[in-house]
């Protein structure tokens, strides 16, 4: 979709202006009054295009979730008419009294709700609607929408990167994609190699990806690599595919093991984004530790001891606990840049899953400031969190009997175990969270501005996160 502003504009066959309405009592007993109940649409053609009046229900429930479902209803009404342009009258939108970020929502959820996963396809029809006109009077709208498309652009990248198939979203595949990063947007970037990788003495790492025939890629991105300043450190777990290793995962729905990188996809949605605005306002270091997970001739077997980048040896009781074991190196990693803090996204756990559904991530946080901000962040943009504990009760299970670590405890609990192990790994002083994405990276259901498959949950979070946090909150997490 491509979105512009104007100053006026006189509508044209093919093309929708789009009203948002709030329900309307009166409704009920004059016909001629659309209601605006929620999910509601009416719309009226004429020669000079349409009108679309979109419900948002009372006024009393409006939040912006609900105005970004109206958004995304509006452009599923556009679609099925075949309207090939929005409009919207920006002085419409302040009606609302829905703060100033509207306008921003409007733009990213229009832009997300056209996305589709196309590129594999030989024949496709023509999406609709192309166009979103944003009528203003304000000169400098132009650079605001252009940093909000560059955020939905970073959102969709990670989505394709996620619903891409493993034969093609390899490690080098991924790898590539940041050094080309590196030479558009002046981003730091270094790709270590598998050898490289057991120098620095990554051995969880390594025995994740010591089955595969497939070369495991660490890719280090830096958003201002001349800076000496500490940066904020997002780390992304890239299992580009998840058999389960010798614990074979069922053949059910494996297919979707294709997403076990949606950690990694985020941050690199999140770094086209800081690129594509040039936008340095912190400095961001991402580390993607990208492998599949194969029961190969030299694959780790259960019972297998390794030990990590810090030392600390650990039993693999299942080799289907990779993805915590491929972080544990990261983390360690983490440290030779004094960071503020530390944030790693992972599709970790199905526990997570049953605990909290499939539309809710789990934040677990060495810090009340930090859960708060990565919280509040979220919430900006309807990614929901929900606090977890990392109580020292739960530490016990982890203990192996011959090893430091083993790499899962029971099964009650799943998720709170997989963060207890990452936390033995996060360098000392460094404020960290670990977000379980497992549930809302991934969509069975088409709605709002999800369609089935990626949803790209976590880089407009992370995006609101770094942007939000200025420096001095940024120097109080540490």
């Amino acid at each position: 979709m491509q979105v512009h502003v104007v100053t006026d504009y006189p509508l044209s066959p093919g093309q929708g202006l789009v009203q948002f309405c709030v329900e309307n009592p009166v409704a009920e007993s004059d016909p001629s009054i659309f209601s605006g109940k929620k999910g509601r649409v009416r719309m009226g053609m004429s020669t000079a295009g349409a009108l679309l009046e979109v419900g948002m229900g009372p006024r009393s429930d409006l939040d912006m979730d609900g105005f970004r479902e109206a958004v995304s209803v509006a452009v599923r009404t556009a679609a099925r008419q075949e309207i090939h342009t929005l409009v919207v009258d920006t002085a419409h939108l302040n009606t609302l009294e829905l703060g100033h970020r509207v306008l921003q929502e409007l733009v990213i959820t229009a832009y997300l709700s056209t996305y589709g996963f196309t590129m594999l396809k030989t024949k496709s029809e023509q999406d609709f609607p192309q166009e979103l006109l944003l009528i203003s009077q304000d000169k400098g709208l132009h650079d605001q929408v252009a940093h909000f498309i560059a955020v939905a652009q970073g959102v969709a990248l990670a989505r394709d990167l996620v619903n891409m198939p493993s034969n093609m979203a390899t490690p080098q595949y991924l790898a590539d994609l940041a050094l080309d990063f590196g030479q558009k947007y002046g981003f730091g970037v270094r790709v270590l190699e598998a050898p490289e990788i057991i120098q620095e003495g990554m051995g969880c790492f390594a025995a994740v990806f010591q089955g595969s025939a497939t070369p495991a890629k660490f890719i280090v991105l830096d958003s201002d690599p001349q800076s000496s300043e500490s940066p904020l450190v997002f780390i992304g777990k890239g299992i580009t595919f998840d058999t389960g290793g010798i614990s074979l995962k069922p053949a059910a729905n494996m297919h979707e093991m294709k997403g076990d990188m949606a950690g990694a996809a985020a941050i690199l949605g999140l770094f086209q984004a800081l690129g594509l605005t040039q936008n340095k306002k912190q400095r961001i270091v991402g580390l993607l530790p990208c492998t599949d997970n194969m029961p190969g001739r030299q694959a780790i077997k259960p019972g297998d001891v390794v030990t990590a980048m810090n030392k600390t040896t650990v039993e693999i009781l299942n080799t289907d606990a990779e993805g915590r074991l491929i972080l544990a190196d990261a983390l360690c990693y983490s440290a030779r840049f004094k960071p503020k803090a530390i944030v790693d996204l992972a599709t970790l756990t199905g526990a997570c899953v049953v605990a909290l559904g499939p539309k809710v991530a789990a934040i677990f946080s060495t810090t009340a400031t930090l859960d708060q901000h990565l919280r509040a962040s979220g919430s900006l943009v309807g990614e929901r969190f929900w606090p977890m504990p990392l109580w020292k009760e739960y530490a016990a299970p982890l203990q192996s009997e011959i090893a430091d670590l083993k790499n899962i405890a029971t099964r009650e609990g799943g998720a709170i175990y997989a963060a207890l192990f990452l936390k033995h790994f996060v360098p000392q002083g460094v404020d960290w969270a670990h977000l379980d994405i497992a549930g809302p990276a991934w969509s069975n259901e088409k709605v709002s501005i999800s369609h089935k498959g990626a949803t790209g949950f976590g880089v407009r979070t992370l995006w609101e996160f770094s942007m939000v946090l200025d420096q001095d909150e940024a120097d109080n997490l540490v």
